[in-house]
């Protein structure tokens, strides 16, 4: 169709874009980084690059441009490699199942019109596979990406072209490919430097070199509103613990800053506080408690736990190397510069699930979260794309992230039968892989809308209802594989753990599918994953019935709530992360804790 000759809305992302920091030419690949206080974010990063028309055939995935890789291949960084799927069944029945050929229709236009970020560059393509649509979801390569487990190289295809680097996970997006450790004293002399003190494990403080960081700032966005500011980030309350800062040098060998956290949410505190007894922890996830917990600028751990247990019992059962589901639910940003959604009485949120991982922080010594957001997110204008995201692109991008501009909570949900492995002839699989699975099938019909270019989400059809399909998907699946093969099942309570396990996992699926589908009867999009994606495919009566069925994931706050519920009710345990606008001062936001 011909495009509106009406005047386009420009996105946030093309406001972003203009600003020389924001574009990844700005950043040359080779860095030279102090080991002491610099650490790669992971063993290989890159930047997508989405192949051309005539290179699609030779690629078949996405072209990666190598940023960092292990020191066994570190000949490859600085080349493009070939970024590919194993060719496994399991993968290729998921893939496949979400490859579609991408025709725009009417209403993804309009969304581009008004300032919504579309993969335009796939528009028109056929078999568009869940790699391209990440590497094609912005108008420029822009997307730097972490790859998580495990991964192949072939230096030498059969084929003789490029290598290929194969993998089994999506690719997981970063801000920036370094990360250090350090507290800031205040302004430097230069424009946007400020002085900080890295941090010296040695004795616990920070008193490790002093140096001079670049923090632009950011570009606002159509309701002039930047997401985060340096001002004042010396008189934090978070920066008496630190901040983890993401970055690189600039071509003028300057560190720019791209993200934070604050230390005080990612690190396993050993003295936090136990909040012990259901009712009480439910009491604690309540917006009224969550408003009044702290103040703009701070962040709050806590961690809940069901009736009977010690809490000193509660902080040692975290340890290294657990991997744990993680419940996502953002606020509103409010105060003089009030974003449109908020300028209601009631604010819903943001919901996403996503994986927590325990991991050895090395720059610190000690234990601490690597959070990785698997985010069911519907096009947008600041161009935030729907997978895999690193913590410090969802939340703490000084650019693109939330941190700096909206109350955060994270639910990270430590609990047996979800975490738990099965053996499966020599294999060991757990609940949670398969709900990761399930997501990353959701991200990618989001990417393309299912070939239409775009989804719309509203209050029927939303985040949270498509995530809690995801998780329902899993639930399914689990108990379908346990249903068909007695073999199945056999192997996977052939020990006294594991049928422990396997009985409190089905117990905990019924219980979940109760708490999604109170009426009983699963939603027909749900039951055979029928494509709606924010549509009204069958009408609007069709959608506020399909609606009704699963009323409680129609509103994130509550589907968060109730969730957690059942999970303390089966014996888990929940480590609360909550963030309050952190970062430098903005007098002009204030934070809106979702009150529904």
């Amino acid at each position: 169709m011909a495009r509106d000759t009406d005047t386009p809305v420009v996105s946030n992302y093309a406001r972003y874009w203009e600003a020389p920091f924001n574009r990844p030419e700005a950043y040359p690949i080779a860095q030279e980084l102090d080991p002491a206080h610099y650490r790669p974010l992971g063993p290989w990063m890159g930047r997508l690059v989405l192949p051309t028309i005539q290179e699609r055939a030779r690629v078949r995935g996405t072209w990666l441009e190598l940023y960092h890789a292990p020191e066994t291949h570190r000949a490859l960084v600085g080349t493009r490699v070939r970024l590919r799927w194993a060719d496994t069944p399991d993968l290729n029945a998921r893939l496949w199942g979400v490859t579609r050929t991408v025709v725009f229709n009417d209403e993804a236009w309009e969304a581009v019109r008004k300032g919504i970020v579309l993969g335009e560059r796939l528009h028109g393509l056929s078999n568009v596979n869940p790699l391209e649509s990440l590497a094609g979801a912005h108008a420029n390569d822009d997307i730097l990406v972490r790859l998580d487990g495990a991964v192949q190289v072939e230096l030498q295809p059969p084929d003789g072209h490029e290598p290929v680097v194969v993998i089994r996970r999506m690719p997981v997006e970063i801000s920036a490919p370094y990360y250090a450790l350090v507290r800031f004293a205040g302004p430097a002399s230069v424009a946007d430097g400020y002085t900080v003190h890295h941090y010296n494990a040695a004795t616990a403080d920070f008193s490790g070199p002093e140096e001079v960081l670049y923090l632009p700032e950011v570009v606002p966005d159509s309701n002039e509103t930047r997401n985060s500011t340096a001002a004042g980030i010396e008189c934090s309350p978070c920066n008496a613990q630190g901040w983890y800062i993401y970055g690189a040098r600039d071509r003028q060998g300057r560190l720019v800053v791209r993200a934070l956290a604050a230390r005080q949410v990612l690190r396993l505190n050993p003295q936090v506080a136990v909040v012990v007894g259901t009712s009480d922890a439910m009491d604690y996830l309540r917006p009224r408690q969550w408003k009044r917990a702290a103040a703009r600028g701070e962040a709050t751990q806590a961690l809940l736990v069901p009736d009977g247990i010690h809490p000193d019992a509660a902080r040692a059962a975290w340890q290294e190397g657990d991997r744990v589901l993680l419940i996502h639910l953002y606020g509103g940003i409010g105060g003089k510069k009030t974003e449109p959604a908020a300028r209601t009485p009631l604010y819903w949120g943001h919901f996403a699930f996503g994986v927590a991982t325990v991991i050895h922080e090395p720059l610190a010594n000690e234990l601490g979260f690597d959070i990785v957001y698997n985010q069911v997110y519907a096009h947008n204008a600041d161009g935030m794309t729907a997978g895999a995201l690193h913590y410090s692109r969802y939340s703490g991008d000084r650019q693109y992230g939330w941190a700096g501009v909206r109350p955060i909570q994270d639910l990270l949900v430590k609990i047996d039968a979800l975490s738990g492995a099965f053996s499966i002839w020599g294999t060991e699989v757990t609940a949670l892989e398969e709900i990761e699975r399930q997501l990353e099938v959701m991200e990618a019909r989001y990417r393309i809308a299912d070939g239409r270019g775009g989804t719309r989400v509203g209050a029927l059809n939303n985040c949270a209802q498509d995530g809690a399909q995801a998780l329902y998907a899993a639930v399914r699946t689990v108990g379908r594989i346990l249903g068909a093969r007695a073999d199945v099942r056999a192997e996977m309570s052939d020990t006294p753990e594991e049928a422990q396990r396997l009985k409190a996992l089905q117990e905990l699926g019924d219980e979940i599918q109760r708490v999604l589908l109170p009426w009983g009867a699963a939603r027909e999009d749900w039951e055979y994953s029928v494509a709606s994606l924010g549509s009204e495919g069958g009408g609007i009566f069709g959608t506020i019935g399909d609606a009704v069925k699963s009323w409680r994931t129609m509103l994130p706050p509550v589907a968060a709530r109730s969730l957690a519920e059942v999970f303390l009710d089966h014996g888990g345990a929940i480590y609360v992360l909550r963030t309050y606008q952190v970062g430098g001062n903005d007098p002009d936001v204030e934070p809106i804790v979702p009150n529904i």
